[in-house]
């Protein structure tokens, strides 16, 4: 019984001082960090440029985020996003894996070829489970609601050819502007349209989500 009482009180113990480093994590340099190294190891953007970055229970919220030159294309912005790290999905994927939310997003003018481009959009607020593993970034559960609105998940990988290796997101596009040139994108990726308004971002690769 001594046994286990001592058991119980050490991962007690644990349990405590891990909240505890949690909580009193310095977040906003743990965000800085973050940005710094996804800026180095991700290819995804040419360049990323913010206004701040501040502490959020559990996470960092980063400012007035622009992701310029997505695969060379778009411009990607975020009033706010904020992030934060996902423990216990982490250890079950045995892979980082992190909670974001985003606000205020945006696409911007599309370059389809450098004779063609098409007029940005907004995405709205949103949010998506982000996790890195071998194959690249899984984005779960993707959800947005502005004038492209999406719902579903993808893989990205980076240094691959083609970028997305898995995709099946359901697309809402309420601007008529963009929606007239959603076909052209269709070169591009792998877009099929059901209904005025609505595509869908579909690619299936064996094996792609493991």
């Amino acid at each position: 019984m001594k046994t286990i009482k001592f058991l119980l009180k050490a991962i007690l113990l644990v349990i405590g001082a891990g909240v505890a480093a949690w909580t009193f994590m310095p977040w906003k340099q743990v965000g800085e960090s973050a940005l710094l190294l996804a800026g180095g190891q991700l290819k995804i953007f040419s360049s990323t440029v913010y206004s701040s970055v501040k502490s959020a229970p559990g996470g960092f919220v980063v400012e007035d985020l622009d992701a310029r030159g997505l695969v060379g294309m778009v411009d990607v912005s975020f009033g706010t996003l904020t992030v934060t790290p996902d423990v216990l999905a982490s250890l079950m994927n045995m892979a980082p894996t992190c909670q974001v939310a985003f606000t205020g997003s945006a696409l911007g003018e599309i370059a389809v070829t450098p004779l063609k481009k098409i007029p940005g959009v907004t995405l709205g607020s949103g949010r998506v489970t982000v996790s890195f593993n071998r194959q690249g970034i899984l984005l779960e559960g993707l959800r947005s609601d502005g004038d492209l609105s999406m719902n579903g998940s993808l893989l990205v990988s980076p240094s691959a050819a083609p970028p997305i290796r898995w995709a099946n997101v359901t697309i809402n596009v309420k601007s008529e502007p963009f929606e007239k040139e959603m076909s052209f994108l269709q070169e591009l990726l792998p877009l099929e349209q059901d209904a005025p308004g609505r595509w869908f971002l579909r690619r299936t690769i064996t094996g792609g989500t493991s």
